[in-house]
């Protein structure tokens, strides 16, 4: 139904991509998961993260707001439990991950980086009650070129659509990276019984913010780019395909419909919040 493409130097069996963290580690729903040309598993860190305090996700119009803080088992864990049922599911594996330090990405990409297609590079996550790595381009910069010496392996880098998404994606497209996911959830805020909660907007509301960015990145660059934002239809795609866009990632709507595809039966309806 759909075509092999070419995304980051790899043969994906369609254009479609799970976000990460959309699905789990990846394994856990397999019917669902091999349907997608690939998969991206959770952001992976180096020791455990039990990620923020409830409330976490904030259903909004519009899209959600989420702030579960990178809550994941660790490096080991998933080495050992979760990576080997994630190879099993028939479809591209791809794992994000997310360092502290330079020595934290290495360690990440040293022990995954042959057991994996390719490595997502998590540069833009707003729930980590630090500075987003994209707002500072350089160090952004930086990091790629030292993790390119690193792999041969694909590295793909998440970014956000409002944190000059053009200049960035140039920057490190110069530096090494193979292509470009935008965007990640963008920073929000929401009021709860009077309490503010700081997360990371999705779904339909952050759609024209990432065609834009898009449309940026293309002129500037001709790096691989994955679309990511508010997709529900082919109409979305078709939108992100005349902007720029190589492929296609599906996040916040899979909490909602994960079995979307294929997408030509689920052209998305007015009302839907995601």
């Amino acid at each position: 139904m759909y075509d092999t493409v070419r995304f980051a130097g790899l043969e994906i069996k369609n254009p479609f991509i799970a976000a990460s963290g959309c699905f789990g580690y990846g394994w856990e729903f397999p019917a669902l998961s091999e349907k997608f040309g690939a998969v991206v598993a959770k952001t992976i860190t180096v020791k455990p993260r039990e990620g923020n305090s409830p409330p976490r996700i904030f259903e909004v119009p519009g899209g959600v707001i989420n702030r579960v803080g990178l809550q994941n088992c660790g490096l080991k864990n998933f080495a050992e439990k979760h990576l080997p049922r994630l190879k099993k599911i028939g479809t591209t594996v791809i794992v994000s991950i997310f360092g502290e330090n330079f020595r934290q990405w290495a360690e990440l990409i040293g022990t995954l980086e042959k057991e994996v297609a390719a490595l997502e590079l998590n540069l833009s996550c707003p729930n980590l009650n630090k500075q987003i790595l994209t707002k500072n381009p350089e160090k952004c910069g930086n990091i790629v070129e030292k993790l390119r010496k690193l792999t041969d392996k694909p590295l793909i880098a998440k970014i956000n659509a409002v944190d000059s998404p053009a200049a960035v994606s140039s920057l490190l497209s110069d530096r090494g990276i193979d292509a470009i996911v935008c965007s990640n959830t963008i920073p929000a805020r929401v009021e709860l019984n009077g309490r503010i909660y700081k997360g990371g907007l999705s779904g339909r509301l952050i759609k024209n913010f990432v065609l834009k960015a898009i449309r940026e990145i293309r002129k500037k660059s001709d790096v691989p780019i994955a679309a990511c934002g508010g997709i529900r239809g082919l109409k979305d795609v078709d939108d992100y395909r005349k902007a720029g866009a190589d492929v296609f990632v599906l996040g916040s709507v899979l909490l909602r419909q994960p079995d979307i595809l294929p997408l030509e039966k689920n052209i998305d309806s007015e009302g839907d919040i995601v």
